[in-house]
């Protein structure tokens, strides 16, 4: 398939990557321009704008940090949508509202084109490796023509419903897995401070009934003293909001996120923004 790739951070550079490795033929751009290089040097095609990646694709991906960035490179005359061609797919592979996704996808199909939100659980390692899980959400005849593609990028593929619902889900499971990460590093940060071992957390911890993937990251993080991302701060509190904000214009009450939301703003206030994640642990422990 002839494929445009939209935003190429952390996750991206490595799926247009295995997009490549798959046989496709991409097409990149990335605001800041020096990350084509990379895929460049490896047969990839860089284009100008957004437009221009859209322009003769078959599909065109998108992953990008929120909700104004998908709409930023989605709308408008440099926008995807400008360069789409009716009978394309555009795939949407960042994490934003279920509202925002069911917008690009009005605006996708006003020109004859497909689309499917399809948010990514797996990191970056995932994302590496091709073994992410995908999320999507639009008509079963989009989602099967974008399979060649999501087989690519991820192992586990699962249409969730229309429009919007791959969204849902990911933020679902991106609230359980932000709020295991509070509690996991609250744990850990007060058995060091007891005087456990690091090596004696790190063989019961992960045997236990506290065993998450958050509490092998926070053991390995902490004893590797790596912070760099990964999932950043930011990602993982733009998440957090972004599930709060649903479950409130639906009513449901979450009485554990609302305060986790206060606390991890903090850590994001206090300068920790382009930090991993797990650096919530390093907080606890001063």
């Amino acid at each position: 398939m002839e494929v445009g790739f939209v935003g190429l951070g952390v996750m991206g550079r490595y799926m247009a990557a295995n997009l490549m490795k798959a046989g496709h033929r991409v097409t990149v751009y990335n605001r800041t321009s020096g990350r084509a290089d990379e895929l460049a040097a490896t047969g990839a095609g860089v284009a100008a704008s957004p437009r221009e990646a859209a322009m003769g694709r078959d599909a065109v991906i998108t992953i990008v940090t929120d909700d104004a960035a998908v709409l930023a490179v989605s709308e408008g005359s440099d926008g995807v949508l400008a360069g789409l061609a009716a009978g394309a797919l555009l795939i949407d592979m960042s994490t934003i509202s279920p509202e925002t996704a069911r917008r690009v996808a009005a605006g996708a199909q006003a020109v004859g084109a497909g689309y499917l939100d399809a948010p990514v659980t797996g990191g970056d390692i995932g994302a590496r490796d091709g073994t992410l899980t995908i999320m999507a959400g639009g008509r079963e005849q989009d989602f099967v023509a974008a399979l060649p593609l999501l087989q690519a990028m991820g192992k586990r593929i699962v249409r969730i419903g229309e429009a919007g619902a791959g969204q849902t889900m990911k933020l679902v499971a991106n609230l359980v897995s932000g709020l295991t990460l509070m509690v996991a590093a609250e744990g850990i940060a007060l058995g060091l401070r007891l005087g456990l071992p690091l090596d004696l957390l790190n063989e019961v911890l992960p045997n236990s009934s506290a065993q998450s993937f958050e509490v092998r990251k926070l053991l390995d993080r902490y004893g590797d003293d790596a912070w760099l991302p990964g999932f950043s701060v930011q990602n993982r509190l733009k998440d957090l909001r972004l599930a709060v904000e649903m479950a409130k214009a639906s009513g449901v009450d979450l009485p554990l996120a609302e305060p986790a939301l206060a606390r991890y703003r903090a850590h994001a206030d206090d300068g920790a923004g382009e930090l991993d994640e797990s650096s919530y642990l390093r907080r606890l422990l001063g």
